[in-house]
């Protein structure tokens, strides 16, 4: 996976060395999952897709308004901290995935309008003796693309089940009640 716009990619550095030494790689397709669904729940847009492509890559997509460089960063979120609908609040879940990604030796791009988005390691600023994962960002290589799309190369389809069943619209459990701490759902198998 490449990025195809012929200008040297601008390092953003996401200040992350190693972390998260215990998430596996679904722990992260869950943080890029969510992020899309709460994408999709706040621009009500057409439900996000998760498939594999010709090559074997995985591939999360949502159609919203697009990922910009300035979402990798960590602040809070109004819109997010206003709707109790979504999942996500901070921003911190992003760049835990893509950290987990590096730390796993998942290759990722992401693509939208604003530009395509790769992973590497740089020297600090003013401190070689520091490497930290750093976003590359370059020219969109299609303006006109609707949406986030993930591709992940490396990622094995028992790591995308094992994502998608910690969410309700995919895990197949039904929803018995809705009480005031949250909703019971049905009990699939023996365990509780």
């Amino acid at each position: 996976m490449s990025v195809k716009s012929g200008i040297e990619p601008k390092p953003f550095d996401l200040n992350i060395e190693k972390i998260l030494e215990d998430w596996e790689v679904y722990h992260a397709l869950r943080e890029v999952i969510a992020n899309a669904i709460d994408e999709q729940l706040l621009t009500k847009t057409q439900e996000i897709e998760i498939t594999k492509d010709k090559d074997g890559n995985w591939r999360i997509r949502d159609y919203g308004r697009g990922l910009k460089y300035e979402h990798l960063t960590q602040k809070e979120n109004m819109e997010k901290l206003t709707n109790p609908n979504v999942i996500g609040k901070f921003g911190i879940g992003l760049k835990d995935a893509l950290a987990t990604f590096d730390r796993r030796n998942i290759s990722v791009l992401i693509e939208s309008k604003y530009g395509d988005i790769t992973l590497g390691k740089l020297k600090k600023h003013a401190f070689e003796d520091i490497s930290t994962l750093h976003a590359y960002i370059s020219l969109p290589s299609d303006p006109n693309f609707i949406g986030t799309e993930f591709t992940f190369k490396g990622v094995t389809l028992s790591d995308i089940k094992k994502a998608k069943d910690l969410f309700l619209k995919f895990s197949g459990e039904s929803k018995i009640e809705k009480t005031k701490y949250g909703d019971v759902l049905e009990k699939r198998d023996t365990t509780a």
